[in-house]
C-alpha cells in the first residue's frame, strides 16, 4: 500500500515557488502555470501578493502581517486565509516548503 506524505502548513512555514511552476502578475491578479500538469490558475490580488512574498525567507506569519497592512484587513482573518491558501498551493504542487 502506498502512503501519501501529509504536509502540515502553519504560520512558521516558509514557501518557495516550485521549479516546474511559473507565475506572473497581470494588473490586479496573477496567473500560475503548472508545467507538469499544463494547468493554469488565475488568482486574486491578495493571493498574487502572497506568491510574490513567498521567496523562502519570509514565514507565512511575515507574509500575513504584510498582507494585513497592505490590504488593511484584520490579521487573524488574513492569517487563516494565508495558511489555507498555502496548503492548497502545496497540495497542487505550485509551491514547496523552503
Amino acid at each position: 500500500m502506498a502512503y501519501t506524505e501529509i504536509i502540515v502548513i502553519d504560520l512558521s512555514t516558509r514557501l518557495v515557488l516550485e521549479r516546474r511552476a511559473r507565475f506572473r502578475r497581470f494588473e490586479d491578479e496573477g496567473i500560475i502555470i503548472n508545467q507538469q500538469t499544463a494547468e493554469a490558475l488565475v488568482v486574486s490580488d491578495v493571493a498574487t501578493r502572497l506568491l510574490e512574498l513567498s521567496n523562502g525567507s519570509l514565514t507565512l506569519r511575515d507574509c500575513a502581517a504584510a498582507l494585513s497592512e497592505e490590504f488593511d484587513a484584520p490579521a487573524p482573518a488574513i492569517e487563516s486565509d494565508v495558511v489555507r491558501f498555502a496548503q492548497e498551493l502545496v497540495d497542487a504542487g505550485i509551491v514547496s516548503i523552503a
